[in-house]
Protein backbone atom coordinates (compact mmCIF):
# COMPACT_ATOMS: atom_id res chain seq x y z
CA UNK A 1 0.00 0.00 0.00
CA UNK A 2 1.47 2.97 -0.89
CA UNK A 3 0.95 5.14 2.11
CA UNK A 4 1.57 2.04 4.66
CA UNK A 5 5.94 2.61 5.66
CA UNK A 6 5.04 -0.36 7.72
CA UNK A 7 5.05 -3.09 4.93
CA UNK A 8 7.92 -2.51 3.41
CA UNK A 9 11.66 -2.35 5.10
CA UNK A 10 12.93 1.08 4.43
CA UNK A 11 16.37 2.68 4.49
CA UNK A 12 15.46 3.88 7.58
CA UNK A 13 14.88 0.39 9.30
CA UNK A 14 18.54 -0.36 9.70
CA UNK A 15 18.50 2.77 12.38
CA UNK A 16 15.98 0.82 14.55
CA UNK A 17 16.92 0.81 18.11
CA UNK A 18 19.82 3.36 17.35
CA UNK A 19 18.26 6.32 19.03
CA UNK A 20 17.59 8.25 15.54
CA UNK A 21 13.83 9.34 15.04
CA UNK A 22 12.68 6.87 12.25
CA UNK A 23 9.36 7.50 10.83
CA UNK A 24 8.71 10.40 13.47
CA UNK A 25 9.05 8.60 16.46
CA UNK A 26 11.96 8.04 18.53
CA UNK A 27 13.41 4.53 18.60
CA UNK A 28 15.51 4.03 21.33
CA UNK A 29 15.89 0.02 22.51
CA UNK A 30 15.90 -0.07 26.24
CA UNK A 31 19.66 -0.61 26.92
CA UNK A 32 19.59 3.11 25.53
CA UNK A 33 16.50 3.97 27.45
CA UNK A 34 18.42 2.93 30.57
CA UNK A 35 21.47 4.66 29.50
CA UNK A 36 19.84 7.80 29.22
CA UNK A 37 18.08 7.47 32.69
CA UNK A 38 21.05 6.75 34.47
CA UNK A 39 22.87 10.08 32.88
CA UNK A 40 19.63 11.77 34.16
CA UNK A 41 20.59 9.91 37.87
CA UNK A 42 24.35 10.72 37.38
CA UNK A 43 23.57 14.78 37.02
CA UNK A 44 21.02 14.59 39.62
CA UNK A 45 23.85 13.20 42.20
CA UNK A 46 26.16 15.57 40.72
CA UNK A 47 24.16 18.43 41.64
CA UNK A 48 22.97 16.90 45.12
CA UNK A 49 26.57 15.71 46.11
CA UNK A 50 27.49 18.81 48.26
CA UNK A 51 24.40 17.96 50.17
CA UNK A 52 24.90 14.17 50.97
CA UNK A 53 28.05 12.78 52.42
CA UNK A 54 30.69 11.59 50.27
CA UNK A 55 30.55 7.80 51.25
CA UNK A 56 27.39 8.04 50.23
CA UNK A 57 27.49 10.39 46.67
CA UNK A 58 30.95 8.68 45.50
CA UNK A 59 28.98 5.27 45.23
CA UNK A 60 26.43 6.37 43.77
CA UNK A 61 28.11 8.56 41.13
CA UNK A 62 30.59 5.63 40.01
CA UNK A 63 27.14 3.08 39.72
CA UNK A 64 25.59 5.76 37.74
CA UNK A 65 28.40 6.55 35.51
CA UNK A 66 28.67 2.81 34.53
CA UNK A 67 25.02 2.10 34.01
CA UNK A 68 25.22 5.54 31.88
CA UNK A 69 28.36 4.15 30.06
CA UNK A 70 27.02 0.58 29.36
CA UNK A 71 22.97 2.02 28.47
CA UNK A 72 24.42 4.64 25.85
CA UNK A 73 26.81 2.37 23.66
CA UNK A 74 24.20 1.59 21.16
CA UNK A 75 24.29 5.03 19.43
CA UNK A 76 28.01 6.10 20.01
CA UNK A 77 28.85 2.53 18.55
CA UNK A 78 26.76 3.48 15.82
CA UNK A 79 28.23 6.92 15.13
CA UNK A 80 31.55 5.85 15.39
CA UNK A 81 30.37 2.99 12.63
CA UNK A 82 29.50 5.44 10.51
CA UNK A 83 32.10 7.95 10.95
CA UNK A 84 32.95 11.39 12.33
CA UNK A 85 32.06 13.95 10.87
CA UNK A 86 29.08 12.69 9.90
CA UNK A 87 28.09 14.17 6.03
CA UNK A 88 30.38 13.96 2.91
CA UNK A 89 33.40 12.20 1.84
CA UNK A 90 34.98 12.53 -1.29
CA UNK A 91 33.53 10.26 -4.25
CA UNK A 92 36.79 9.40 -5.48
CA UNK A 93 38.48 8.06 -1.61
CA UNK A 94 34.74 5.99 -1.11
CA UNK A 95 35.66 4.60 -4.27
CA UNK A 96 39.22 3.77 -3.65
CA UNK A 97 38.61 2.28 -0.17
CA UNK A 98 35.46 0.33 -1.75
CA UNK A 99 38.26 -1.02 -4.40
CA UNK A 100 40.72 -1.87 -1.98
CA UNK A 101 38.42 -3.85 0.63
CA UNK A 102 36.97 -5.80 -2.53
CA UNK A 103 40.39 -7.18 -3.95
CA UNK A 104 40.28 -10.34 -4.66
CA UNK A 105 36.47 -10.25 -5.61
CA UNK A 106 34.89 -10.93 -8.99
CA UNK A 107 33.78 -7.52 -8.68
CA UNK A 108 37.34 -5.86 -8.20
CA UNK A 109 38.59 -8.50 -11.04
CA UNK A 110 36.62 -7.26 -14.00
CA UNK A 111 37.34 -4.14 -13.20
CA UNK A 112 40.72 -4.44 -13.58
CA UNK A 113 40.35 -6.43 -16.44
CA UNK A 114 38.31 -3.87 -17.82
CA UNK A 115 41.34 -1.17 -17.75
CA UNK A 116 44.90 -1.22 -15.90
CA UNK A 117 44.28 2.57 -15.56
CA UNK A 118 43.79 3.74 -11.59
CA UNK A 119 41.72 6.55 -12.68
CA UNK A 120 39.22 3.91 -14.87
CA UNK A 121 38.81 1.43 -12.21
CA UNK A 122 37.73 4.31 -9.42
CA UNK A 123 35.23 5.69 -12.28
CA UNK A 124 34.22 1.61 -13.00
CA UNK A 125 33.86 1.57 -8.45
CA UNK A 126 32.21 4.95 -8.60
CA UNK A 127 29.59 3.59 -11.26
CA UNK A 128 28.86 0.40 -9.05
CA UNK A 129 28.26 2.61 -6.33
CA UNK A 130 25.81 4.96 -7.74
CA UNK A 131 23.94 1.20 -9.54
CA UNK A 132 24.07 -0.19 -5.55
CA UNK A 133 21.98 2.90 -4.28
CA UNK A 134 25.12 5.37 -3.11
CA UNK A 135 23.49 8.80 -3.71
CA UNK A 136 25.71 11.20 -5.47
CA UNK A 137 26.18 15.17 -4.62
CA UNK A 138 28.14 17.26 -6.55
CA UNK A 139 28.21 21.18 -7.84
CA UNK A 140 27.61 22.20 -11.31
CA UNK A 141 29.78 25.19 -12.24
CA UNK A 142 30.08 27.74 -11.01
CA UNK A 143 27.53 27.04 -8.30
CA UNK A 144 29.61 26.68 -5.46
CA UNK A 145 26.06 24.74 -3.80
CA UNK A 146 26.25 20.86 -3.39
CA UNK A 147 23.40 18.84 -4.79
CA UNK A 148 21.93 15.55 -5.31
CA UNK A 149 23.04 14.15 -9.01
CA UNK A 150 19.63 12.21 -10.48
CA UNK A 151 20.79 8.45 -10.48
CA UNK A 152 19.29 8.33 -14.09
CA UNK A 153 21.53 11.35 -15.33
CA UNK A 154 24.40 8.70 -13.89
CA UNK A 155 22.69 5.43 -15.57
CA UNK A 156 22.23 7.41 -19.07
CA UNK A 157 23.92 10.06 -20.14
CA UNK A 158 26.82 11.15 -17.74
CA UNK A 159 30.07 9.43 -17.04
CA UNK A 160 32.09 9.45 -14.32
CA UNK A 161 36.08 11.23 -15.41
CA UNK A 162 38.83 11.81 -14.01
CA UNK A 163 39.09 8.74 -10.74
CA UNK A 164 35.64 9.84 -10.47
CA UNK A 165 36.22 13.93 -9.90
CA UNK A 166 34.46 14.95 -12.48
CA UNK A 167 30.68 13.77 -14.27
CA UNK A 168 31.14 14.10 -17.87
CA UNK A 169 28.95 14.35 -21.31
CA UNK A 170 29.34 12.80 -24.15
CA UNK A 171 31.60 15.48 -25.11
CA UNK A 172 33.59 15.56 -21.97
CA UNK A 173 32.58 18.91 -20.71
CA UNK A 174 31.99 18.90 -17.18
CA UNK A 175 29.03 19.04 -15.74
CA UNK A 176 29.63 18.20 -12.02
CA UNK A 177 32.83 18.39 -9.99
CA UNK A 178 33.51 18.06 -6.76
CA UNK A 179 31.62 14.35 -6.29
CA UNK A 180 30.94 13.57 -3.32
CA UNK A 181 29.29 10.84 -1.10
CA UNK A 182 27.22 11.15 2.48
CA UNK A 183 28.92 8.78 5.04
CA UNK A 184 25.47 7.27 6.22
CA UNK A 185 24.72 6.05 2.61
CA UNK A 186 28.17 3.97 2.82
CA UNK A 187 27.29 2.31 6.14
CA UNK A 188 23.69 1.63 5.18
CA UNK A 189 24.43 0.51 2.00
CA UNK A 190 28.21 -1.88 3.31
CA UNK A 191 26.11 -4.81 2.42
CA UNK A 192 25.31 -4.28 -0.59
CA UNK A 193 28.42 -2.81 -2.13
CA UNK A 194 30.21 -6.02 -1.36
CA UNK A 195 27.36 -8.24 -3.23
Amino acid sequence: MPGDSGSRPTAWSSLRGTGVVVDGYSQLDRQTRIGVGAAAALCIVGIVFPMISWHIAVPLLAICGIVAIWGLWPPVDWIFRVGLPLGHIPLHCAAAKLYGQMQGTAAAEFAERSSKCPAEIINWFAYWMALKGIRVFGKMPPSPLMKEIPRAEIESRLYFNDGARVLVDNFKSAIFTDLAVKRYDLFSHRRQLRE
